[in-house]
């Protein structure tokens, strides 16, 4: 197919705005949940939010080939790019939309595995398809969002089981961690899945996978319980209650947040001065960079950026599509400099962990997904 003159000549034009992602750091992670849980355990790579910002099809395709044998999404529309793009292996899609026929269609038609959270879409699923289907059965232990009450699921297997075209691959939960995580609480939740596991083996009923384990609880914990796990952000980094986990701290997925100086001048403004964007005193010397609040740059600095590898302060707060530095300290600061937000530059360093500190978010991952979609993602394998 030949390439788009007029695609080609747009991109040049754009922004230059880059997010840099390091797919060899989420090989690494991906190996290290590997030897976590050991060879026989099946792992579903939690795909979430676009594999958390860090791009659905490149992270699939790296984690399934350093050791995942599973790609789990929310949206059953990613379920279907993933298999357009070439991804063969199972796919379990977690509830997130309204079954109907169609759905049933679409996980025949791809290959899916749909989760099931009640015995009506369970009903429709078994009316509707045309063979038989491998379904996941959730069970809510704690988390009081989605799936059959533990006091239930045993019996809702059992009935889902008995229903016409359909096989029960699955019975999977996830279990409410609070911070500071409570060992009592988990324990407790860990025993309810355990009892409903219990009793639909009681029941005679065979389920394969049987998965008990989001990233902050394998982190938590430090083992497998059961014999699958579905860990999501625990691909692209440190993890923050990793306790005895060891997760090599010194490289992670997010790599790099980028751009260039659009404008340089010095402030001379003198009157108005309280009514002005930020504090402003003579002589300051301002530069321009094409990121803004509409990319995310509100919780995506840390209140200074890097220029020719020094920390020039953020003046104000980002307007929609811009974002104003202080280069008072940077004489030589150029139109064409590049502008590092999060990331390294000539020997010195904002890291990922010091903007999600400065803005009180969870976890790195936070920041891959507030980089905006009209930033281009550049991958380093």
């Amino acid at each position: 197919m030949q390439p788009d003159p007029t695609e080609a000549v747009a991109l040049a034009q754009s922004r230059p705005n880059l997010f840099e992602i390091d797919l060899g750091a989420v090989s690494q992670f991906t190996r290290n949940i590997r030897k976590l849980v050991g060879a026989e355990a099946t792992i579903f790579a939690a795909l979430k939010c676009n594999a958390y910002g860090f791009g659905l099809i490149p992270v699939a395709r790296t984690v399934l080939g350093a050791g995942a044998n599973a790609v789990a999404v929310v949206d059953g529309g990613d379920a279907i790019r993933l298999r357009e793009a070439g991804i063969t292996a199972p796919i379990l899609v977690y509830p997130g939309s309204v079954v109907s026929a169609q759905t049933v269609h679409a996980v025949e038609a791809y290959d899916l595995v749909p989760t099931v959270v009640d015995l009506d879409s369970a009903a429709l699923f078994s009316r509707h398809a045309t063979r038989v289907l491998s379904v996941a059965v959730k069970v809510d232990v704690g988390q009081e969002r989605l799936g059959f009450p533990a006091e239930i699921a045993a019996e809702a297997i059992a009935a889902i089981s008995c229903m016409r075209n359909l096989r029960v691959e699955i019975v999977n939960t996830h279990p409410n961690v609070p911070s500071p995580p409570s060992s009592e609480y988990l324990d407790w939740q860990l025993g309810r899945f355990a009892a409903v596991c219990q009793e639909v083996k009681s029941r005679g009923i065979d389920i394969p996978v049987r998965m008990f384990a989001s990233s902050k609880l394998l982190a938590i914990l430090g083992r497998l319980e059961f014999n699958a796990v579905d860990p999501g952000q625990m691909f692209f980094g440190p993890f923050k209650e990793q306790g005895d986990v060891p997760w090599p701290a010194t490289r992670q997925a997010f790599r790099r947040l980028s751009s260039r100086l659009i404008h340089v001048r010095t402030l001379e403004r003198r009157e108005f001065l309280a009514e002005a964007p930020f504090p402003i005193r003579a002589g300051v010397r301002m530069g321009v960079i094409p990121i803004g609040s509409a990319d995310g740059a509100l919780c995506l600095n840390a209140g200074a950026v890097l220029v020719r590898g020094q920390k020039a302060p953020v003046l104000g707060g980002p307007s929609l599509e811009h974002m104003r530095i202080d280069l008072s300290g940077l004489p030589d600061a150029a139109i064409g400099d590049e502008v590092v937000l999060i990331g390294e530059r000539d020997g010195e360093a904002i890291p990922p962990e010091a903007v999600v500190a400065r803005h009180r978010l969870a976890r790195v991952s936070d920041l891959a997904m507030a980089v905006g979609a009209r930033i281009p993602r550049r991958y380093i394998e």
